[in-house]
């Protein structure tokens, strides 16, 4: 299986690039209208556009299932493209067993209880759920279309290189998913990083709590933005709690590649950013408008253009 679609030369679809969806499956629909598909034969469907989804299109919305069947069957059809995000890699994970019959691994307490829901919606059909995730394990990590590039969280070419190849026979396989999670493995932070983004762990001294007063550990970062002088609030995007306006201890600056301001358009999902800026950089487009937190879900809708525009834009409401 190959990651890298129509690089190099002109294809007939444009792109309509779709953020996080977490399970709105309503939503979707109503989004999926706005953008002009139709459906036909039970598949939404465009005339001369081409969905791509980045990822995270399941957990925390009421119907996990519906948005994942409607995405598999445009992925199956032709008239959507798909990558895999964190949540999809949670559940990837954790309802595929290694020979003892257990998880591959266990997420953290907040995640297991969004696979649990996941399950439920599945009314006790373990094979209708199994099947779902054997088509998940066939979704790349990232996409090259026409010049442009997707992935859900963050892109280094090194990090794509050690990716693309995952893939066997199509899908990926039981002892790849458990290479990925060796500590000594070269791919694991290859893998955590693409799907997660870059974060930085929090100094010992300070004391950070979000919204549901949980002390945050770590926060994430601009990739695209030097970090050696900034403040935490002028380096942090996407984080959901505030952040102190005084600059960032060295010790504590991560070793990470930065997106240069000549490389190709990147679109993204993964930061909720409900409250903006969509596009930070520009060369970077985040797509995830925060379905869960501001009620809008959004996609860009991309025709060749070589500037990213805000008005490409088209957005729904919860």
């Amino acid at each position: 299986m190959t990651a890298i679609i129509n690089e190099g030369h002109q294809d007939e679809h444009f792109y309509d690039i779709i953020g996080d969806v977490h399970g709105h499956h309503i939503e979707l629909q109503k989004l999926l209208i706005k953008l002009g598909y139709s459906l036909i034969n039970g598949t939404w469907t465009h005339a001369y556009r081409m969905a791509v989804f980045v990822g995270d299109f399941i957990n925390r919305g009421p119907n996990s299932r519906g948005v994942l069947n409607t995405i598999r069957d445009m992925v199956n059809a032709g008239t959507a493209l798909a990558i895999l995000g964190n949540h999809e890699m949670n559940a990837i994970l954790y309802f595929t067993k290694d020979d003892d019959g257990q998880p591959l691994r266990i997420p953290g307490n907040n995640n297991s209880k969004l696979l649990y829901k996941l399950a439920r919606e599945y009314h006790g059909n373990s094979e209708a759920l199994k099947k779902d995730i054997k088509w998940l394990r066939t979704l790349p990590f990232f996409l090259k279309l026409n010049g442009i590039r997707i992935v859900h969280a963050y892109w280094n070419d090194e990090h794509i290189a050690k990716l693309q190849h995952l893939h066997t026979d199509g899908k990926l396989k039981r002892s790849t998913l458990k290479c990925l999670l060796r500590p000594e493995s070269d791919l694991r932070k290859a893998f955590f990083e693409t799907i997660k983004g870059i974060e930085f762990t929090m100094p010992g001294d300070l004391l950070i709590k979000d919204a549901d007063n949980v002390k945050r550990n770590n926060f994430r970062v601009k990739w695209w933005t030097k970090p050696k002088g900034k403040t935490f609030k002028k380096l942090s995007y996407g984080n959901k709690f505030e952040l102190p306006d005084y600059t960032i201890p060295s010790e504590i600056i991560g070793d990470y590649k930065i997106y240069a301001k000549s490389e190709p358009m990147v679109f993204i999902g993964h930061y909720c950013m409900g409250r903006g800026p969509l596009i930070p950089t520009k060369n970077v487009c985040c797509v995830d408008a925060c379905i869960t937190g501001s009620g809008r879900l959004a996609a860009y809708c991309y025709s060749g253009e070589d500037e990213l525009d805000e008005n490409n834009f088209v957005i729904v409401k919860r």
